[in-house]
């Protein structure tokens, strides 16, 4: 069972932004091979931290308009958000220390 939600434009301001919880919004494309790389390693660590960081998926061809306001040029683009607020970006794929790091930083 994944522990990441499906993120649209629609819902992107009320589960990240007015919630004001911890997230991590994830942008891939379905053509992207370092995005499904990294998909093993996202539900392990959403499994791990899930009771206190959200993790969202943002299909970047279904979602343009979200994909454009966060200037997520790249993927997987990571966009950690703390309180609502963004925090720290990254892209490209990580590793398990390098992105237990990024959230252990800013969490």
């Amino acid at each position: 069972m994944t522990q990441m939600t499906e993120l649209d434009e629609a819902r992107f301001e009320r589960d990240v932004i007015d919630s004001h919880d911890n997230a991590l919004v994830v942008f891939m494309a379905s053509w992207c091979n370092p995005c499904r790389e990294l998909m093993p390693l996202l539900e392990e660590v959403a499994a791990a931290r899930g009771d206190s960081l959200r993790f969202y998926r943002v299909d970047t061809e279904a979602n343009p308009a979200l994909t454009s306001r966060l200037g997520a040029r790249g993927t997987p683009g990571l966009f950690l958000f703390v309180n609502g607020s963004l925090e720290a970006t990254r892209v490209g794929a990580l590793s398990r220390q390098q992105l237990d790091d990024m959230l252990d930083e800013h969490l």
